[in-house]
């Protein structure tokens, strides 16, 4: 008997997106690229901070058909040990601030400190558990308990270990930043997207080439859409959009934590000389000597 497991319209290739910090201007060019060719995928939001003049419901309404991560309150960075001797007794005023120095902030343990170009935030591992707990409490109120599932890091990944400790406790998965391989991530608290603006189309191109090796893939688009803006080059999305969006045979279009279940329910399966089993909550589609069939959920089907 030969089982082989796809996605839910009998392909084995999906795609899905990943966008942080929740710019509504820039999100909303992004989705009507997007939204008409039926591709989806999450914004990764810090809290309500950015909704500006919307109100709740026009936020839930804006994002609806999209899965919503957390980002974290404030978009930190977990502090160092050197840092802690930096913090400066003054308050922060940009136009005398020392770009050496850290300067609090009006949240207890987040501190102002210079990048480069522009100020973000660095926090304590004890500041930066309770942004993440207050961000998801935030788009919980907005979006529905238990519709947060998934965690992305500001910056990239921290090596906190309570930080991280916490994140797996409270989190399905969490994202880093940087590129990966089309495959399944093994480890859901440290995956990634991988295609950006600055190449889409080559890697969708190479996404669509991939031979079928019986197994699930996915191709995710991050990491901002205002990179869009700033490189000139919405002519991208709208060509991946018209190219890669409505081909349903080809393709599967869901959110990444509907790829990361789906996965997990198709690990699920097993099979006998005669039967095969279902050990998940999510139907699962399958053929069995080429024949097509769904086992619902926490089944067991004979052939």
């Amino acid at each position: 008997m030969n089982v082989e497991i796809f996605y839910p319209n009998y392909t084995r290739k999906a795609i899905t997106f990943t966008m942080d910090d929740g710019n509504i201007p820039y999100d909303k060019k992004f989705i009507d690229i997007v939204k008409p060719y039926g591709i989806t995928g999450a914004f990764n939001l810090n809290g309500n901070s950015k909704q500006g003049t919307l109100s709740d419901e026009e936020y839930r309404e804006f994002y609806r058909g999209f899965e919503i991560t957390d980002h974290c309150k404030h978009h930190p960075k977990v502090i160092t040990a050197e840092q802690t001797e930096k913090i400066a007794d003054a308050p922060f005023d940009m136009e005398t601030a020392d770009k050496e120095l850290l300067y609090p902030t009006k949240a207890d343990g987040v501190y102002y400190k210079y990048y480069t170009t522009w100020w973000g935030c660095v926090a304590t591992p004890e500041a930066y558990i309770a942004a993440a707990e207050q961000s998801k409490c935030e788009l919980e109120k907005i979006f529905g308990a238990g519709n947060i599932k998934g965690f992305v890091w500001p910056f990239c990944r921290q090596e906190n270990i309570d930080v991280m400790a916490h994140l797996v406790k409270n989190y399905t998965s969490v994202r880093r930043t940087g590129l990966e391989n089309f495959d399944i991530p093994e480890n859901l608290y440290d995956w990634c997207y991988n295609a950006t603006h600055l190449n889409v189309l080559a890697r969708a191109q190479e996404f669509e080439a991939l031979p079928d090796d019986g197994k699930l893939k996915f191709f995710a688009l991050g990491v901002h859409p205002i990179d869009f803006e700033r490189a000139g080059n919405w002519c991208d999305l709208e060509q991946f959009a018209k190219e890669y969006g409505k081909r349903d045979d080809d393709f599967w279009y869901a959110t990444p934590t509907e790829i990361f279940e789906y996965a997990a329910a198709a690990d699920s399966i097993t099979a006998t000389e005669n039967k095969v089993k279902n050990s998940s909550d999510i139907p699962v589609y399958i053929k069995v000597n080429e024949e097509k069939c769904v086992i619902p959920p926490r089944s067991e089907l004979s052939f």
